[in-house]
């Protein structure tokens, strides 16, 4: 779908030291101390407060869990495995998850409050926290996260699910994105979808997440070179909205950028902001809306052309 002119130009991370004193011991008195007791002690709390490298014991976490602690903001899950996160004491953390409306399952005496899409968790044990994060009413898959407090600051997380969890899933629950989507026409949906992203909103029910593989456009244009693997994905109930960077590579002239370069059976509609007129060496954010009704591969024809001797 091709969209309107006036739009598209104006689509936005020491070792331990060991000193014995007070005593002189005799090497044939004094038994070996195996290497894993000395690399497995604990470190001192880092300055600024960032948590210590540490251990988990095996009871800490689930039979299926990914064993190492992940301190990363951006976290991405998938169906069956537990996921280890480090989480701050005392104080309260966030988790963005990608529900629309999630529940949670737990036993542990944090506190847990939902908010939209958002889960707040405080705990002040030192014990790991376990959770269950469903879909409301939807008992299909849960995201399955240890939190193991911490004497750091408050942590802000992003839950992402994978492609195989987000199928398993299935597309369609997401009902604040569904009202927002259906609530107007479908041309003027796209078009305010666009205006949304190029603006740096967020729609009413949508998630920001990192890029799915799986889901990537296709675009091709010579002279231009895309990257959406490094980019952003916002996941809506009908749509999600890729966006990437269209980088101008031809070296010597300035290049108009084709929405028909990222067409495809799945694609509602294509835009770029700020500039539509890319010069050399300039480079533009490009923001492909996929349609979950559509196929990303063309339909195997089931009727034979009469041009090529069907009957």
């Amino acid at each position: 779908m091709e969209m309107p002119r006036q739009f598209a130009r104006c689509s936005v991370a020491l070792a331990m030291g060991v000193a014995l004193l007070g005593a002189s011991v005799h090497a044939d008195e004094m038994p070996v101390v195996p290497s894993s007791v000395l690399t497995g002690a604990p470190s001192p709390i880092e300055p600024g407060g960032n948590a210590p490298n540490s251990r988990v014991s095996n009871r800490d976490a689930s039979p299926s869990s990914t064993g190492a602690l992940n301190r990363n903001s951006h976290i991405t899950v998938k169906a069956g495995e537990n996921t280890l996160v480090p989480v701050a004491i005392d104080h309260l953390n966030r988790v963005v998850t990608p529900f629309s409306h999630p529940q949670v399952t737990t036993t542990s005496a944090a506190t847990t409050q939902i908010r939209e899409n958002v889960v707040y968790v405080g705990t002040e044990e030192e014990a790991p926290v376990t959770l269950f994060i469903t879909q409301k009413d939807s008992e299909n898959q849960a995201i399955s996260l240890t939190l193991v407090p911490r004497r750091i600051a408050p942590r802000e997380l992003f839950v992402n699910l994978d492609t195989t969890t987000r199928a398993s899933l299935g597309i369609g629950t997401n009902r604040r994105a569904e009202r927002w989507e259906t609530g107007q026409p479908y041309v003027e949906t796209l078009r305010d979808l666009l205006r949304h992203v190029a603006l740096g909103d967020t729609p009413s029910g949508y998630t920001l997440n990192d890029p799915t593989p799986a889901m990537l456009p296709s675009c091709q244009q010579a002279g231009l070179s895309f990257d959406f693997a490094n980019g952003q994905m916002l996941h809506g109930n009908n749509f999600t909205v890729a966006i990437g960077v269209a980088e101008n590579t031809s070296g010597s002239q300035p290049l108009e950028f084709k929405e028909a370069a990222c067409g495809n059976w799945n694609v509602g509609a294509v835009a770029a902001w700020p500039d539509n007129v890319i010069a050399p060496d300039d480079a533009t954010e490009v923001y492909v809306v996929l349609r979950h009704d559509e196929p990303a591969i063309a339909p195997e024809r089931e009727r034979p052309s009469l041009l090529q001797g069907g009957h």
